[in-house]
């Protein structure tokens, strides 16, 4: 020890030899549950190996994928000089090199999607215009982007094994966002909407997908990738916020917890699997948490500084968080309830400081819930108010209330244990890792007792209790649906707690003792979870083969219809656009992903589509004379979907009379074409 620190007792052991236990038991849990190369991961790796070996390298194909990045860095280049301009005017004085890039970046990107916004309501999304607008964002940019590229300064430079790791990790990412679209949500509404917007020149309201009005801020830079480029530069798009979000959490472990630097920060960030598994696809997650930490960090420099610029660029931030999901209402909340308890009994002060974050807030978001409002008759379509294509049998089918975990004590109390296994996961979209679970004691130990509250940072008192609020949020909607039981929507409250951590971890050097460092021990288990998690990633990367289509002579044709993810779907959309006529309408059952459909295609986004008819038409007469009446010409009906659902026995979305469906598409239908016993294409019967 050295001298005048404190001694560790008899009882510290024991609670030091608790808590090791509980390290061992909580990377053991989750590994056992998510092992780094299991039997099916194995099996696909060796799959693929043939393609490995036949690897040879294609002009084209580097061409192709040159020109995807070329234009993504353009677009963040024109992006970033609209923010410099931005950000002189509402920037503090006093802000660093590191936060003018990092918030210029966030600023640019909200003024440029709220630009492609006025220019879609306006009907003038058309490819040569929005081109041209992108040459004139840039030119206006050029005078304040060159001098500050040349004095931007680079962080602190780490060791060359974490230089190592970050390649690696984020290079592996990089690669995947590099192919072609094939998440779920991009096919059914990220791409899908844009894709939509772009075929008929505007943004309009005469589509039944209710995702579509939600807030869709990210999804305008899509629209204007797609248009300069491709789908796959709007996939690019949202895979540059790993950087961004890597800066942030960086920025805010040195400025914000005064750490020598913020690497531990970032890499709890990167051995986080949900970042780089939503990193690569076009989704607005990692934005999301962009946005949030920027207002959350913002307000700490203003509780910090007192410049009232500051709070006003939280409060842009919260407007541009607010512009991307309805979920991220619980930053600005959180925001506005701590100045309140800043100020209560000071009114006079806290009415102009509440104006100063609350009107910058409202009027950066406002555009999108009077677009909604507009649009469907409810500024936050489909959640409190009904509005068009929605009713109460809409909104149960979306929300699956009483379908959540109930008041259920000891599934409440270990909710932490089931979410980080990924017990119950609605998404599958990624998991959380071992790390916060694992160092939660930890956390809660400097949070709750004298000697770590005595001497912590604002920061750590603020991202502690917004990811506690966040949290509690999240666990009060798990509790009522089991829709809303998804890890990713956790995740703004997952990367405010890695410069919290980071911070913890270096401060436990205060007790290292001769015969035990704990400090150097977390960074250990640090070290094997990131040497885990990589190996997982590999694993997942290596049966996808990227350099097949990335350098490789693999076509696009060829990798999705292969893909095992989207090879059903995407051959039966092929065969589509092949053979039905251009007056074709389609409509999909039990399936959403309506992207690489040409003719007109609408997706069954809640999976209820049959359902509400047969809530609205009692017999299958009816429910033929409806679609007739729609316009659908012919049904796509993912058997494999259905058949699903109906063991999972998913009342509301299946048919309630099955006898009746069965007489429907007999009496009513002829069939068309099959894929295996995936997929069945229909026509209507006159």
């Amino acid at each position: 020890m050295k001298p005048g620190e404190p001694s560790l007792r008899p009882w510290h052991w024991l609670v030091l030899v608790v808590f090791i236990g509980w390290l061992f038991f909580s990377l053991s849990a989750y590994f056992v549950a998510h092992k780094p190369l299991d039997a099916a991961i194995l099996q696909a790796i060796g799959a693929q190996m043939g393609g490995w070996a036949d690897f040879s390298f294609s002009g084209n194909a580097v061409w192709r994928s040159l020109l995807d990045v070329a234009a993504a860095l353009w677009i963040w280049l024109a992006v970033l000089g609209v923010g410099l301009w931005l950000w002189r005017w509402f920037g503090p004085a006093n802000s660093s090199p590191g936060e003018t890039a990092l918030f210029a970046f966030g600023l640019g990107f909200g003024a440029v999607g709220l630009l492609i916004l006025g220019v879609g309501l306006a009907g003038w999304l058309q490819r040569p215009f929005l081109f041209g607008l992108l040459v004139v964002l840039t030119m206006l940019g050029l005078p304040v982007l060159i001098p500050f590229l040349r004095q931007l300064q680079f962080p602190q430079r780490p060791s060359p094994l974490v230089i190592l790791y970050l390649v690696l990790t984020i290079g592996l990412a990089f690669t995947l966002a590099l192919l072609p679209p094939t998440s779920w949500d991009g096919l059914s509404y990220h791409l899908r909407g844009p894709w939509l917007y772009l075929q008929a020149g505007q943004i309009y309201p005469d589509i039944d997908v209710f995702s579509l009005n939600y807030p869709f801020l990210l999804e305008m830079l899509f629209m204007l990738a797609m248009a300069v480029r491709s789908d796959i530069t709007a996939q690019l798009m949202h895979f540059f916020f790993v950087f961004l979000l890597s800066g942030l959490v960086y920025q805010v472990a040195v400025s914000g917890f005064k750490l020598r630097d913020g690497w531990t920060a970032v890499l709890l960030l990167l051995a986080t699997p949900l970042v780089l598994q939503l990193a690569p696809v076009a989704y607005n997650d990692l934005t999301l948490a962009f946005t949030m930490l920027a207002s959350l960090y913002a307000f700490i420099r203003w509780h910090e500084a007192q410049s009232p610029r500051w709070l006003l660029i939280s409060g842009l931030f919260s407007g541009l968080a607010m512009s991307l999901k309805y979920t991220s209402f619980v930053a600005p909340l959180f925001i506005g309830l701590w100045l309140i308890g800043l100020h209560w009994r000071q009114p006079r002060q806290m009415l102009p400081l509440g104006l100063m974050f609350a009107v910058p807030a409202l009027l950066v978001a406002l555009p999108w819930y009077v677009k909604n409002w507009a649009f469907t008759g409810n500024p936050v379509y489909p959640f409190v108010w009904d509005g068009r294509y929605w009713d109460e049998f809409r909104s149960i089918a979306h929300r699956a209330p009483g379908t959540g975990i109930g008041w259920d004590i000891p599934a409440l109390l270990t909710l932490p244990y089931t979410l980080t296994l990924g017990i119950g996961d609605n998404s599958g979209d990624g998991q959380t890792g071992p790390l916060y679970l694992a160092l939660l004691p930890l956390l809660l130990l400097y949070a709750l007792s004298r000697f770590g509250r005595r001497q912590a940072p604002f920061a750590f008192r603020v991202l502690l209790l917004f990811a506690l609020f966040q949290y509690a949020v999240w666990v009060v909607g798990v509790i009522d649906s089991a829709p809303l039981r998804q890890a990713r929507l956790l995740l703004p409250a997952f990367v405010a707690l890695c410069p919290a951590l980071a911070w913890v971890i270096t401060d436990l050097q205060r007790y290292d003792h001769p015969q035990f460092s704990l400090r150097r021990f977390i960074n250990l288990v640090l070290a094997v979870v990131i040497l885990f998690e990589l190996v997982t990633q590999v694993g997942q990367w290596l049966p996808q083969n990227p350099p097949a289509f990335i350098v490789g002579p693999q076509s696009r044709d060829a990798y999705l219809s292969h893909n095992p993810a989207v090879a059903y779907v995407y051959r039966a959309s092929q065969a589509m656009n092949e053979t039905l006529p251009a007056q074709a309408t389609v409509q999909f059952l039990w399936e959403p992903r309506t992207y690489y459909c040409e003719v007109e295609c609408r997706g069954d986004h809640i999976l209820d589509k049959y359902t509400f008819l047969e809530y609205q038409h009692d017999t299958a007469d009816q429910i033929a004379q409806a679609l007739a009446a729609e316009g659908v010409t012919h049904l796509l009906i993912f058997e494999q979907g259905l058949a699903f659902l109906r063991e999972a026995a998913a009342a509301g979305v299946t048919p309630a009379d099955e006898a009746e469906y069965e007489r429907f598409i007999a009496e009513h239908t002829r069939l068309v074409q099959q894929w295996g016993q995936v997929y069945t294409l229909v026509e209507l019967i006159p």
